[in-house]
């Protein structure tokens, strides 16, 4: 919580989101809630990977979605934070998982 925030901040993110990845007490709850978002995104890539033209939708609106959290990001502190870093592990870890997944045939 030592880092001055921008005025750039939403209400909700200064809410739900922040807390949880700046308070080292948080962060398994945070780590929690973004093993559940990969959760969803991999069965999504592995949709689209297999040719389903209906699940390019669900994962534009996912890219979009983490696109629209790095710029709010960038717009309040001027340079990536806690914020890019947890959307940035988040799609790091679901593109392994998602190959993982395809080549074990898990999914």
């Amino acid at each position: 919580m030592g880092e001055q925030r921008g005025e750039g901040w939403p209400p909700w993110v200064e809410t739900w989101v922040m807390p949880y990845l700046e308070d080292s007490a948080l962060w398994p709850v945070a780590f929690a809630l973004l093993g559940h978002v990969v959760v969803v995104i991999v069965p999504v890539m592995l949709l689209v990977w297999r040719g389903s033209v209906p699940a390019v939708a669900p994962l534009l609106l996912l890219l979009s979605g983490s696109a629209y959290l790095l710029h709010m990001e960038f717009r309040a502190k001027r340079r990536p934070g806690v914020l890019s870093v947890a959307v940035l592990l988040t799609w790091g870890s679901s593109v392994p998982l998602a190959y993982v997944a395809e080549t074990t045939g898990v999914f």
